[in-house]
């Protein structure tokens, strides 16, 4: 399968915001309502020079995205914050990874991320699994923090430090 991942463009909101809102249908998946989920924002993110924000497409289709937004204060700017959704049909067929690969590319080549950070419910499973391969690491979970309907989804922290990552890139070719 040919997926192509691009640098998302405002005309692309509104194919991700309908996804976001299908998906977010779903309990336990995103903590918006599809009735939180604004076009306009997702714009926003895409123009802000604090983000980067990624599309995979499929024979001109999105069927993917992901996005890093870093903090605004001078002393949480090398952190960024990670959102990633694989649109519904698409999952478990190597999108998510590839994102996620392409992302973190990204934010090496930033002079300016040195932590990736995010939020994943201890109820997905496969997303988690594929953190962790990805060198993710849990760094806490806040209890009870989603409510769905009538009960709770622990929401988990991870993080992958980018600074760490490329030392021991460096380092095994090194001895190579």
């Amino acid at each position: 399968m040919n997926i192509t991942i691009r640098k998302a463009e405002t005309k692309d909101a509104l194919c991700i915001v309908e996804a976001e809102r299908e998906i977010a249908q779903e309990p336990g998946y995103f903590c918006s309502q599809p009735s939180e989920l604004d076009e306009k924002a997702v714009i926003q993110t895409i123009q802000s020079p604090q983000s980067i924000y990624l599309v995979a497409e499929h024979e001109g289709q999105i069927i993917g995205h992901a996005f890093l937004e870093t903090y605004t204060l001078q002393s949480l700017r090398h952190v960024a914050d990670l959102n990633i959704a694989v649109h519904l049909g698409w999952q478990n067929k190597g999108i998510g990874r590839k994102l996620l690969s392409n992302i973190i590319e990204q934010a090496k080549k930033s002079s300016v991320i040195e932590k990736i950070q995010l939020h994943v419910r201890a109820s997905n499973i496969p997303a988690i699994s594929l953190y962790k391969k990805m060198g993710f690491q849990e760094e806490g979970r806040l209890k009870n923090r989603v409510k769905v309907k009538d009960h709770y989804i622990d929401d988990i922290v991870m993080g992958l430090d980018l600074k760490k990552m490329m030392s021991e890139e460096v380092a095994s070719q090194t001895f190579m």
